[in-house]
Formats: C-alpha cells, sequence, structure tokens
C-alpha cells in the first residue's frame, strides 16, 4: 500500500482537508481516503504541491503528431487550413504512425490517462490499442453538400466498427459548421444520443466563421476555391457559426471546442449539457487571440481543456492548457476540475476517470502550487 498527503489534495471536485491521506494499492488502483491519524509516519509519503486525479485531455488529433514545426505561427486561420489540407500526407504512413507513438508516450508521461481524439482515418487506431492511456475516439466527418450526408455516416459506421472490433470507445463527429452540412450534423447528433456516446465538434475557431455562416464576405471563400470546390448553391443566413448548427445537438454530451469568437448571445443559447473545451495554445498559434474568458465563465462552468494537434501546438501537455487559462482568470478550482473531473464528464468517463475513485485506476499527479502557473512535477501512479 501507499499513502500519499501533499501540502494540498484536489479529488477532480474540491480541495480536501488538509488532514486527507489517499491510500494506492501496488497496482495503483485508488483504496480509500482516510486521515492522517491513522496513518503511521514511516508509511506516509508527503509531498510538496498539489495532488490531482490523472489528467483528461478532451481533445486532441494524435494522428497530426508529424505535423510539429510543420505550420508558421500566428499566420491566421486561412494560412493554418490551407497547410494543413496541403501538407498532413507529406510524409509517409510509418511517419505518421511512429509520430503518433511518440505524442501518445509524451501524454503518458505528462500524467494524462484519458484522451479525446479526432480521427478522420485509422492509421492511430493499434497505438491507441497498444497505449495505457484511454481513449475515445471521434471519427470526423466532413460534408457540406446534404446529399453526402448518407455515404458519410456509412463511412463513419465503418470505422466505428473497426474500433469496436479493437475494443476502443469512439463515436462520430462534425467537423464544424462551415464543413459540415446541417443535415449531417444533426443525423450526427442523433447517431450519438441514440447510443449514449458524446458528440464533438470544433466551435467558432475564427471569426471567418462567423462571417461565412451569416452569409458575408469570408476567407472561407478563398479557402473553398483552394479546394477547387464549387459552393456557390451555398447561401447561409445565421446569426454565428454556433447559430448554424445548435439547434440540431439534442440532449446527449456535446463538447464545443475552442470557442474563441463566441459571443455572449451565443453562450447563452446552449443547453446545460454542453461543455466548453479550450485549447488556449492552439488559439495563440492560429490566430494569436485566446477566447473572452471573463464572458464565458459569465454563462457557464462546464469547462474542459484540450491540447488540438502538433500542427498547431508544441506539444501535448495538458496542464500548460490549464495553466494558460488559469493565469488569465484566476480561477484555480475551476481550472483543476477542468482538467480531471469536467474533462471525465464531458467524454461521459467520470464513473472511470476525473476522481480518485475507489478500485479504479485514475491516476494521480503532483503539480506545483504556484498562484500563476500549473505545471506537473511528477505523476506518482
Amino acid at each position: 500500500m501507499r499513502y500519499l498527503s501533499a501540502d494540498r489534495i484536489f479529488n477532480g471536485k474540491e480541495f480536501l482537508d488538509p488532514n486527507s491521506v489517499l491510500v494506492f494499492d501496488d497496482n495503483g488502483l485508488f483504496v480509500e481516503g482516510v486521515d492522517i491519524s491513522a496513518v503511521k509516519n514511516s508509511q506516509l509519503e508527503h509531498h510538496k504541491g498539489v495532488i490531482t486525479p490523472g489528467f483528461v485531455n478532451s481533445h486532441c488529433h494524435l494522428e497530426l503528431s508529424h505535423m510539429l514545426n510543420m505550420i508558421p505561427q500566428k499566420t491566421g486561420f486561412l494560412d493554418f487550413a490551407k497547410n494543413i489540407m496541403s501538407r498532413r500526407n507529406s510524409v509517409s504512413i510509418e511517419q505518421m504512425i511512429e509520430a503518433a507513438k511518440q505524442g501518445d508516450i509524451h501524454m503518458q508521461q505528462n500524467g494524462i490517462v484519458a484522451v479525446g481524439d479526432i480521427s478522420n482515418i485509422n492509421i492511430t487506431f493499434d497505438v491507441k490499442k497498444q497505449s495505457k492511456i484511454f481513449y475515445h475516439t471521434f471519427v470526423e466527418l466532413l460534408g457540406l453538400d446534404p446529399s453526402k450526408s448518407v455515404s458519410m455516416i456509412y463511412y463513419g459506421v465503418s470505422l466505428l466498427n473497426e474500433l469496436k472490433n479493437l475494443g476502443l470507445a469512439g463515436s462520430l463527429a462534425p467537423h464544424a459548421p462551415y464543413s459540415c452540412s446541417v443535415q449531417l450534423i444533426k443525423a450526427i447528433a442523433d447517431h450519438n444520443a441514440k447510443n449514449n456516446l458524446p458528440t464533438s465538434i470544433h466551435n467558432q475557431e475564427s471569426e471567418e466563421e462567423n462571417k461565412f455562416l451569416r452569409g458575408e464576405k469570408s476567407d472561407f471563400d478563398e479557402l473553398y476555391k483552394f479546394l477547387q470546390l464549387d459552393i456557390s448553391w451555398f447561401k447561409p443566413k445565421f446569426k454565428s457559426g454556433l447559430d448554424a448548427y445548435i439547434k440540431e445537438l439534442n440532449a446527449g454530451i456535446n463538447i464545443l471546442v475552442h470557442n474563441t469568437f463566441s459571443s455572449e448571445d451565443d453562450l447563452r443559447s446552449v443547453h446545460s449539457n454542453v461543455f466548453w473545451c479550450l485549447c488556449p495554445s492552439a488559439n495563440l498559434y492560429i490566430e494569436d487571440t485566446l477566447p473572452n474568458y471573463d464572458q464565458l465563465l459569465k454563462n457557464t462552468q462546464q469547462i474542459c481543456f484540450g491540447t488540438d494537434s502538433l500542427a498547431s501546438n508544441s506539444d501535448l501537455t495538458i496542464v500548460k492548457e490549464a495553466g494558460i487559462f488559469y493565469s488569465k482568470t484566476n480561477k484555480l478550482e475551476l481550472s483543476l476540475k477542468g482538467l480531471t473531473y469536467n474533462g471525465a464528464k464531458a467524454l461521459g468517463l467520470e464513473d472511470r476517470f476525473g476522481s480518485f475513485i475507489k478500485g479504479k485506476n485514475t491516476g494521480c499527479n503532483l503539480i506545483t502550487d504556484d498562484k500563476k502557473d500549473l505545471t506537473l512535477i511528477k505523476v506518482l501512479c
């Protein structure tokens, strides 16, 4: 048995009594929490800093790990998207898989125990099968043409069946409202709700997205020209990017990712089963801006964090993302909750991760007790 204490212990939802001790067995399974008076001094492992459950990365693109340092920073979303499209297949499949393996190892070393990961194809499935991390794979679909919805769902379900045969968890995910028809988004949301699975969608990562979906001239006109796609038939007249699809989401769990340019009206328009996933490093990498956190927190506490991909981040260290949020908001408990319990709940995994759960290996990390930043000191178990 191991008996762990620290300057402070956060259980995923709140800080515990200062005299609390966490008991783990030799396999890393959580046994119970006890008072320090019940533990012999010789048994106690006391640590300087804050103990937390294992971290949850709610939004990642492991299959883009080979794109580290490929795309220039802070050049805007249009340039970033064009680079993704033109360069994502610039290396061999073997190099992609090896980069994904290294990304997975890096996340393990940095205290991440569960990941919501975007996959467009199946090249990372075997990496996930071999990993100690629990992956929930979002099979991401694109299709602005409504007539393509059925074929895209068919393709997505075929990948879900591959995941199932490997013993891996997964659900469908629309890419974004500027790349998916309302019909496709609704079909995906209905499929996931029917199967009690979470839905994830990129939301308002760029102001150009809002312009495009209001029917205004935007950079997306140039993007579709670059892709040689005629979308002259598409005549959107929504209030914003979020307004384009929010009514199609339903009672299932929904994760909105990025939210960099969400207005207060947008924030007020959603229902209670929405989690707002923040990826601050990627926002700074691409657009050199961050969401309005003060405005966000006026309307919701249901936040979680993602690293996005190595195409838009220097590493996959999720505690860094929570640290940026903490440095801007001074909301320590919410930052830690987004890093642990909220992330697990957003993925439908709160019975396995995000807090200290008896009989479960939920991970245990030690982080700095810093008033301006959050940094991992070590993985304890």
